[in-house]
């Protein structure tokens, strides 16, 4: 086997997996991912909003997704702007929290000063254990948000949130993958449920 045969066979072996966790996701998940997608849009259509948090690659997947909702998921789809929020981007709170209080905790504080009892908090973690995501989902639900985990099977953080989506590989990679997939999805979804067909209409929405 020659170098180019080797690679060519990583880049199949990598599809491959990432193509079979989805699979095993679209048997097992779709009722979750529903049923977060009608948290999401019941909290928008009364004037809340959508919390997101995550590490590394998360945190880029929450401002990805946040910006899915601010903006829009497809240019097919003309709508008004929806509440969505990464506890992700915030270089100066970031690094005066970590400094101060340490890592365990920003997500947690941004929810103390921005949440409200109706929000809805998606915590990404890939593999499952995040100290500062379970904090948040923990202090989330005291708060009395909804809570909502997009992590690993069994992972720590799906114990807690009100709804788990749960992606069944133990490859970080193939997990962040699935990860991607399910946003959309979840975007898309929530956009349905709240202007159904293509049109623009604010009716429902506070």
């Amino acid at each position: 086997m020659n170098e180019d045969e080797r690679f060519i066979g990583m880049i199949d072996g990598t599809f491959r997996e990432t193509a079979k966790a989805l699979e095993i996701f679209s048997a097992r998940e779709k009722a979750p991912l529903l049923k977060a997608a009608r948290l999401v849009a019941g909290s928008m259509r009364e004037g809340g909003k959508l919390l997101l948090c995550g590490n590394g690659g998360s945190a880029a997947d929450c401002q990805h997704l946040a910006a899915e909702f601010v903006c829009r998921l497809s240019a097919k789809r003309s709508r008004c702007a929806l509440p969505a929020l990464a506890l992700t981007t915030d270089t100066s709170f970031l690094t005066a929290f970590c400094n101060d209080y340490g890592f365990a905790g920003i997500f947690l504080r941004q929810i103390q000063a921005l949440g409200k009892p109706g929000d809805v908090l998606l915590g990404i973690t890939t593999g499952g254990s995040s100290e500062n995501v379970l904090n948040a989902l923990c202090g989330a639900k005291k708060m009395g948000l909804k809570t909502i985990a997009l992590t690993r099977r069994n992972g720590d953080a799906g114990k807690i949130a009100d709804v788990s989506i749960e992606v069944d590989s133990q490859d970080t990679a193939v997990i962040q993958n699935v990860h991607l997939a399910v946003e959309h999805a979840l975007c898309r979804l929530v956009e349905e449920m709240l202007f159904p067909g293509f049109g623009d209409s604010l009716e429902g929405l506070k």
